[in-house]
């Protein structure tokens, strides 16, 4: 029998773990990462990278030329560590008698209260005289606009982006349901509704899938970059407790690709097309930079569908308390009027994903998982006070995993051939023929 240790971490509360015992014979496949240790010396790790740039200037170079930088940084959603950061990045630009600026690329999230802008920045920055905006989607009036990308994206970026001198961007590179994150610093970051819009709509595509950095949506992203003249990108690979453990920098695409790289070596399994197609059940956890919403921890459920067959399931655990005032499994009423999945619900839900897009009216993370839903079943171990809305919604939710797998073997059979993912939003399963890591 083996003892499975399920993460069901949230933010505030990490090392948390769901037991389950699994019958030797229906253990198939782990996919476990063999995580990096993390940096020890983080700012001189990334000063060190910044001064060996993968492509562009060095930072040095930058700050010769006194001019007006601005730091692009993730919403609050993302892991990269900006407030031990940024520091010594303003010190450097400040003695070099720069100008210098920070925006907070939340897309269109609402902008940060300041107690969100004090925890993701620190109190040192947010104490300074330093300018500190967040991106506002539906306010036209801060944008300019700077050229459309060859897939026809209008792009119109902040403000005090299009103003700077020099644009450095911080950010984290992971898997997600359209690709990788961490290349997204102008679409969707720092534009207005009708740029983040248009470039979602591009999810729809086939190939849009977790561990593919050469879909449309991904290649409109980075061309964003290059239009917007972003001058460095410092990315950071996180691990499951967030904790730092690769940094690079330079210009921003081939560092992003080069940071992909080095996140696939860690994090990308391949499984045979064959050993797949045996693979009735997949069980995956949620570790703390997650996050506490399932409209991020739902990512997972497009990273497990690699790893199990067309009707099989996923059974993801996934605290999801919610932030601040946000319940759980906001913005997941909209799958509401589309289950039970049926082939014409999954046309009413593709219809209306492009009319909610290009009216800019919902978030587009649901249909990815929607989408999902439609080839296999996905069922949900949650926190207890979830269950009457996932229910409400059609969703199958238990609280307790025990008893959710004990249906699920019901469902599945007893010979049931089970994956076990532990790290559901970080794996990436490629498909091969004749090839297994």
């Amino acid at each position: 029998m083996a003892d499975l240790k399920v993460p069901y971490e949230t933010a505030k509360e990490t090392g948390a773990y769901l037991n389950l015992k699994v019958p030797d014979k229906n253990l198939k496949i782990q996919f476990i990462p063999d995580e990096r240790k993390p940096v020890l010396n983080l700012v001189a790790a990334v000063q060190e990278a910044m001064e060996s740039p993968i492509g562009g200037f060095k930072f040095s170079d930058l700050l010769r030329r006194k001019r007006k930088i601005t730091f692009i940084v993730e919403n609050q959603f993302r892991a990269a560590p900006a407030r031990d950061i940024f520091p010594i990045l303003v010190e450097k630009a400040r003695e070099a008698g720069c100008s210098v600026s920070i925006i907070i690329g939340n897309a269109a999230l609402p902008p940060l209260t300041p107690e969100e802008i004090e925890k993701k920045l620190g109190s040192p920055m947010v104490q300074s005289a330093i300018p500190i905006f967040c991106n506002d989607a539906g306010n036209p009036e801060q944008y300019r606009y700077i050229g459309i990308t060859r897939a026809g994206t209008p792009v119109f970026i902040h403000r005090v982006v299009a103003e700077a001198d020099a644009i450095v961007t911080l950010s984290t590179t992971q898997s997600t349901i359209w690709g990788y994150g961490g290349s997204g610093m102008i679409i969707p970051a720092v534009v207005r509704n009708e740029t983040i819009e248009l470039n979602h709509l591009m999810s729809l595509a086939p190939d849009c899938i977790p561990g593919n950095n050469d879909c449309l949506m991904q290649r409109d992203k980075y061309e964003s970059l290059e239009l917007a003249k972003v001058t460095m990108a410092i990315n950071f690979i996180v691990n499951n407790q967030g904790q730092v453990i690769y940094v690079n920098a330079g210009a921003p695409v081939p560092s992003h690709i080069e940071a992909v790289r080095v996140y696939n070596r860690i994090y990308q399994f391949s499984m045979d097309e064959r050993d797949r197609q045996n693979i009735d059940m997949v069980i995956a956890g949620s570790t703390p930079f997650t996050d506490d919403l399932f409209f991020h921890t739902g990512w997972a459920v497009a990273n497990c569908e690699a790893a199990v067959r067309d009707g099989g399931m996923i059974l993801l655990a996934t605290r999801c308390t919610g932030y601040g005032n946000w319940p759980g499994f906001i913005r997941m009423d909209i799958l509401r009027d589309y289950l039970p999945v049926s082939e014409e619900n999954k046309v009413r839900a593709m219809l209306d994903f492009y009319k909610q897009i290009v009216s800019g009216s919902k978030s587009f993370a649901w249909y990815k998982i929607y989408e999902v839903m439609t080839r296999k079943e996905v069922w949900l171990v949650t926190d207890k006070s979830n269950l009457p809305f996932c229910r409400e919604i059609g969703l199958t939710a238990y609280e307790s995993i025990e008893e959710a797998f004990s249906q699920a073997m019901k469902r599945s059979g007893e010979n049931a051939c089970v994956a076990f993912m532990p790290y559901g939003r970080y794996t990436i399963v490629k498909p091969t023929r004749g090839e297994n890591r």
